[in-house]
């Protein structure tokens, strides 16, 4: 239990209290632990006597905290900033519309318009060249590395390392080399590189 001293938290709580037994909640703070004869009492005493009681330092108000429910809330919120930031790092970076759209299930008319928020209105879109050979073979056997090593990964975390390490290159070209040879393609989309 967290031990509650300060005058102004400890007039907020009875607030609470008053404006719940307002609303018709007795029953929830009956349940909560609070005595019949304690909610009468605060029920028919005027704010002045609220304010004076919650300056009296001898009385301390003790609550407890859903230590577990508060982290899972912050750690749900930085999950959608992590996806959030790498969504924005796959359009800045050249992925095809359709490539965010099947890796953050959003719209196409979502992507274009992170993309008109994200993108300077210079920057030319359509099919990027192809890499060099050489430079294919290197990112077929990087990817290869990437399945190998973490075969139960997300398809967004492998294209995000094989960009990291291939920075040089769009993201659009690293995914249609890497679907060069395939029998079938990888991509759900039809002319893979188009960006528009």
């Amino acid at each position: 239990m967290l031990r509650i001293t300060d005058p102004t938290l400890k007039r907020m709580l009875l607030d609470q209290i008053v404006a719940r037994i307002d609303a018709g909640g007795i029953d929830d703070l009956l349940q909560a632990g609070f005595s019949p004869e304690f909610l009468d009492c605060m029920r028919h005493r005027p704010a002045r006597d609220l304010i004076k009681a919650s300056e009296v330092p001898a009385i301390d108000f003790r609550v407890s905290i859903k230590e577990r429910a508060i982290t899972e809330y912050l750690n749900r919120l930085d999950m959608m900033r992590r996806d959030a930031h790498m969504c924005e790092y796959f359009i800045r970076h050249g992925a095809a519309v359709q490539v965010v759209c099947m890796l953050w299930k959003i719209s196409a008319e979502e992507v274009r318009g992170l993309r008109a928020q994200l993108l300077p209105p210079d920057q030319p879109l359509g099919r990027n060249r192809m890499p060099a050979p050489a430079v294919r073979d290197q990112i077929h056997a990087r990817w290869a590395e990437l399945e190998a090593g973490d075969p139960q990964g997300s398809l967004r975390d492998r294209l995000y390392r094989l960009h990291q390490s291939f920075p040089d290159c769009r993201i659009d070209s690293l995914c249609r080399t890497i679907d060069e040879f395939s029998a079938e393609p990888s991509w759900p989309v039809t002319d893979f590189g188009a960006l528009s």
